[in-house]
């Protein structure tokens, strides 16, 4: 199996720096992409959730940042042998999408015990502007079992075309990217290390509901 990159853009091989380039000027190309800098902390674990309302929404959040991003994927994308290659190089994780299981669970949780970024978008799979899906409970999840910081991010000016995917990612618009600060946890980790409430559940709930508000609260 192909090693993990370094966390760093600065230690990665030359062929990662290359791709990481390109990614970037096809988002400014492209999407004409504006961003706030990234709050992602400089080292250490971190969780990066965003909205999603379009396939390329994972790649704006990597051109802005110089870490290493691990996403949960779902599993089809490793069906493909030269996609199941890149993404284990980064350090993805498959994901089924109908549940979480704990093969997923254990394996964001490595990545964030190695020091990882790992990105999660908490409502699932894209959905349109309009509409807020109930969040699945796995970012919320795995920041009550690490005490990381989740840092949100909001996507706008971007949307699925119906159709060919190809068109989604071809079709020239105006993307802005904005980062806030992480999202307020602390109560809810010492809580649920304790279990003083008795109901894990209902603390992964409201954590994330909190991560999901922290992303809307960001402005368009």
């Amino acid at each position: 199996m192909a090693s993990i990159l370094p966390d760093h853009a600065g230690d990665w091989p030359l062929w990662a720096r290359v791709v990481h380039g390109l990614i970037g000027a096809y988002c400014r190309t492209v999407f004409r992409m504006r961003s706030d800098p990234s709050t992602l902390p400089e080292n250490g674990p971190a969780i990066l959730v965003a909205n999603h309302n379009a396939g390329p929404d994972p790649l704006f959040l990597i051109a802005t940042n110089r870490r290493l991003i691990s996403y949960l994927i779902a599993t089809e994308y490793y069906r493909l042998n030269w996609l199941n290659w890149l993404l284990s190089r980064v350090g993805c994780v498959p994901v089924d999408r109908r549940q979480v299981t704990a093969a997923t669970l254990r394996g964001a949780l490595k990545r964030l015990e190695d020091g990882r970024v790992v990105g999660i978008f908490p409502e699932g799979g894209i959905h349109t502007p309009e509409k807020r899906p109930k969040p699945k409970p796995g970012a919320a999840l795995l920041a009550l079992e690490t005490g990381a910081p989740v840092i949100p991010a909001r996507v706008a000016g971007v949307r699925q075309l119906p159709g060919s995917d190809l068109w989604t990612f071809l079709r020239p618009r105006r993307a802005r990217l904005r980062y806030g600060s992480p999202v307020p946890l602390e109560d809810l980790y010492q809580r649920y290390a304790t279990n003083s409430e008795g109901d894990s559940r209902k603390l992964v709930e409201e954590a994330a509901h909190r991560i999901v508000e922290a992303i809307y609260a960001l402005p368009e």
